[in-house]
């Protein structure tokens, strides 16, 4: 009995250690009496279906989901970007408006094709050089702009210029001819370790655009073109096919009415690099380092006035010695070349470079400097008074028995014109660019276009006039022109361009569109009378120094029958004035035979036809 209590005494201390632990034990432990649960209430009726209300009715508004960037050049896209083209204004307008050829609302493709015919009739004025050339020649262009967003824009210009038959192939059988492409050719090796070799294709344009979202700073890096103004001083040059584009770093920075451009660009390299040849080498004849910078500012205080003022420097570096260069050369005391052009502009073809009005008055008056030294040493001119020294030009001698080469040459250009309705205009030019009177000297005077468009160029208006045919240049210039254009929707527009050229020194040259002086390649002599040294203009053995170069007319057809496609015809006549007579009908020529080879007549025809999306 004593160990039944035990073990009852233990079961009662267990159970309320069990009441503390659980509410319900605890509950049950401490209350006996169980109560019931109360019955449920009854359930209500079922409620009949109500309407929704109005405010019920009313859809929830889909979240607007944040959408991928849409470009906002599509169906704008910005003259800048089809620079590379010579189009009329119908195609830029098709051009920049073209909403179709966009994808993915970021990208722009587009291409270009642009076939050619030249002919040339007795362009050095010679009856004794057979000199007629026809040619046929093609520019085919691919582009890709991509407007990747608001501060991301590249461009992409893929360009092949070609001349009819003059691919180059292999071997010397005529079965080859010019029909068979990509054939290659043969390199000797053993006689010279590097070989330049031409490349038809590549790329034309291929830059990248960072800029601010608000569009004020840009920075474009890449192959591109650069053009300021006319293209006067520098340019697309577009009138030719291959067309002008640099290796650059370009800054725009754009304020309201002003806009400053600073750019840097290498167009000469002498070092080979990661297997590729450079072409430029001094070793394979070439200029070796030399690059190309400059500053431009524009701002159009008014709507009828915009002013450019600029400074371009092309700059070729030092000529180095070598271990087989003669010591006591001119390569010694030689200096870097350095040739600044600064200038300015003003117009008031302020939109765009087009029209200010469909009537009334457009000008423009443009004058730039060329200044710097050539990295040359000649003879004191004290020394070499009038020419004495016409045979030893470079002393090779350190100062003070030598002086440096200055660039000390000018260009100026005045346009008018007047649109009394807006399907007709007349404008006059007159254009005067430097030309040296002794080449002799320690001045280097005759001005140097360098990268400026060459030819008449431009859809409704050539305003970088020149000649059409290209045989005589702003060198040693007077151009005298007139400008008459027709332009109807319907038929085209029709363009005649006079031009009067004189000498601007009479001991000087003229200079073609290729910077040189003008004349029979064949014979090496030159085509107009000049004096080098400016030593025998009173020789009565040599003949008497001309002032008249030639008389160009030009005869444009343009027509855009197709949004896309526009043909262009050009027919130039030059007739030969006394610049020339006098040197190619020269009684005192030792050769009986060539003392009246003047032939004043020449001529340059011009067909092309641009497609251009």
């Amino acid at each position: 009995m004593h160990k039944q209590f035990h073990y009852l005494i233990l079961g009662l201390f267990i159970c309320v250690i069990l009441s503390f632990g659980t509410g319900e034990i605890g509950a049950q432990f401490i209350t006996p009496v169980k109560k019931e649960a109360p019955e449920p209430p009854p359930a209500a009726p079922p409620t009949p279906p109500q309407e929704p209300t109005k405010e019920q009715t009313k859809e929830t508004p889909p979240v607007e989901e944040q959408t991928d960037y849409v470009s906002p050049m599509k169906g704008n896209l910005p003259g800048e970007y089809f620079k590379n083209f010579q189009i009329t204004n119908k195609q830029k307008k098709a051009i920049q408006e073209n909403k179709n050829l966009w994808f993915a609302d970021r990208f722009r493709v587009g291409f270009g094709l642009r076939p050619k015919v030249d002919s040339l009739y007795n362009t050095d004025f010679d009856r004794s050089t057979s000199d007629n050339r026809n040619t046929v020649s093609n520019q085919t262009q691919f582009y890709l702009v991509g407007d990747v967003s608001p501060n991301i824009t590249f461009k992409m210009t893929f360009q092949d210029v070609r001349l009819w038959g003059g691919e180059i192939v292999t071997g010397s059988s005529d079965q080859k001819l010019g029909v068979i492409s990509n054939v290659g050719t043969t390199i000797d090796t053993t006689r010279q370790r590097e070989f330049a070799m031409n490349n038809y294709t590549g790329f034309r344009e291929a830059f990248l655009d960072l800029k601010t979202t608000n569009q004020m700073f840009r920075v474009r890096t890449g192959r591109q073109i650069l053009d300021f103004g006319d293209g006067r001083i520098l340019g697309a040059r577009n009138d030719s096919l291959n067309g002008n584009s640099f290796d650059a770093v370009r800054t725009t920075l754009t304020v309201q009415k002003q806009s400053l451009d600073i750019f840097g660009a290498i167009v000469s390299s002498e070092n080979n690099a990661n297997s590729m040849v450079s072409n430029n080498s001094t070793r394979l004849g070439g200029p070796g380092n030399a690059s190309y910078y400059g500053v431009h500012y524009g701002i159009k205080p008014w709507e009828w006035l915009g002013i450019e003022v600029y400074n371009f420097t092309l700059y070729k570096q030092k000529l180095k010695a070598t271990n087989t260069t003669p010591y006591g050369s001119d390569i010694y005391y030689r200096d870097p070349d350095q040739l600044n052009t600064t200038g300015f502009r003003l117009t008031n073809r302020t939109k765009g470079n087009a029209l200010p009005k469909e009537t009334g008055i457009d000008w423009m008056v443009e004058a730039a400097w060329q200044t710097g030294f050539t990295g040359e040493r000649v003879s004191p001119d004290w020394i070499n008074q009038n020419g004495a020294l016409k045979t030893n030009r470079v002393t090779g001698e350190p100062p003070p028995h030598s002086d440096p080469v200055r660039y000390k040459a000018n260009i100026v250009a005045a346009q008018l014109g007047y649109t009394p309705v807006k399907e007709f205009r007349i404008g006059i030019q007159y254009v005067q660019a430097s030309g040296d009177p002794n080449r002799n000297d320690s001045s280097a005077a005759t001005y140097n276009p360098l990268f400026a468009t060459r030819r008449m160029a431009g859809g409704a208006i050539p305003f970088a006039g020149n000649g059409n045919s290209g045989m005589v240049f702003w060198q040693n210039i007077k151009d005298y022109s007139v400008h008459i254009k027709f332009e109807s929707s319907k038929w085209g527009t029709f363009i005649i361009n006079p031009h009067w050229y004189y000498k601007t020194k009479l001991q000087d040259g003229y200079y073609e569109n290729n910077n040189y002086v003008a004349g029979s390649k064949a014979t090496g002599e030159t085509a107009s009378t000049e004096d080098f040294y400016n030593t025998e203009a009173y020789n009565p053995n040599r003949p008497k120094l001309g002032k008249h170069v030639a008389t160009e007319v030009n005869l444009i057809y343009i027509i855009t029958p197709f949004e896309n496609v526009s043909f262009w015809f050009g027919a130039s006549s030059l007739y030969a004035g006394d610049a020339i007579r006098n040197q190619k009908n020269n009684p005192y020529e030792t050769d009986p035979y060539r003392r009246y080879d003047f032939k004043p007549n020449a001529s340059f025809f011009t067909f092309q036809s641009v497609f251009a999306i």
